[in-house]
């Protein structure tokens, strides 16, 4: 079985709703479904359906008391935080925007999550930096598909979150906010390579996850984007992308999922 994890705030509850239906849909072998409210939401157990009795929903305050006022960097922390109280081998980490659209095992013969790599785009370079100072190693790249949906091993996780607090002597949860750019996902990769554990716990060489995710700069290319949503594993449109479509493209949307039974 494997956990999912989900962070989310009050302005995405709308589109948590429709995640909840595709996971009902379209999630197998689910463990825990870790819903984690990033502020005062309120979310209702009773939208994953059949799995309602699998979810369990916890404040952002039984991980610590300090928060900042950045959600994109506290998401990310509770996102670990998240799979550090994983009862099972692996969670899911999604985005509350992540909608899943088919069913499908990403594991290989060994049990190692199919992710493949990817190197590090540019932007990112002030995260690597802190990466690799921390963990005395040079990152060049990281575990697929660099975003959501990302599988992370629980037990490693909390190996992670160990060692970094032994390393910089504060709270996991408030050394990770105090950076400010780094990112999740790259921080477990880094972790991971110091280890030498990528390629044992992963398969670096198949890419078995297909996400289709618009951001707020591509709704210019939202065609091409929703052509590709059709072969894709996982969608999400981001709320400052949603502001931005039209009528008929918003709609394009909302057939599509329709059609993968998510309304």
């Amino acid at each position: 079985m494997i956990d999912i994890c989900t962070v989310v705030f009050q302005e995405e509850l709308d589109v948590l709703k429709l995640q909840a239906r595709s996971i009902e849909l379209y999630a197998h072998d689910v463990g825990v479904i870790r819903v984690i409210t990033n502020d005062d939401c309120v979310v209702d157990s009773a939208w994953w359906g059949k799995l309602s009795n699998q979810v369990e929903i916890i404040p952002r305050i039984q991980f610590g008391s300090t928060w900042c006022d950045n959600g994109w960097v506290s998401q990310q922390a509770l996102k670990i935080l998240g799979c550090v109280v994983g009862t099972n081998a692996w969670t899911i980490v999604l985005d509350a925007k992540t909608i899943l659209t088919t069913q499908q095992n990403v594991f290989d013969a060994q049990g190692r999550p199919q992710v493949g790599v990817l190197e590090i785009y540019p932007v990112f370079e002030p995260s690597r930096q802190i990466i690799n100072q921390l963990f005395e190693i040079d990152l060049q790249q990281q575990l697929g598909p660099g975003g959501v949906p990302f599988f992370m091993n629980n037990a490693k996780a909390r190996d992670m979150t160990t060692d970094i607090e032994y390393r910089t002597g504060i709270d996991f949860a408030e050394w990770f906010q105090a950076q400010g750019r780094v990112t999740e996902f790259m921080l477990y990769s880094g972790y991971l390579q110091s280890k030498n554990l990528i390629d044992t716990l992963y398969d670096t060489k198949t890419f078995a996850i297909n996400p289709c995710n618009v951001c707020h700069s591509e709704v210019a290319v939202w065609d091409q984007k929703f052509k590709n949503m059709k072969q894709a594993t996982t969608v999400s449109v981001h709320r400052n992308a949603w502001s931005q479509l039209n009528s008929t493209q918003q709609q394009q949307y909302r057939d599509f999922l329709k059609l993968r039974g998510i309304e």
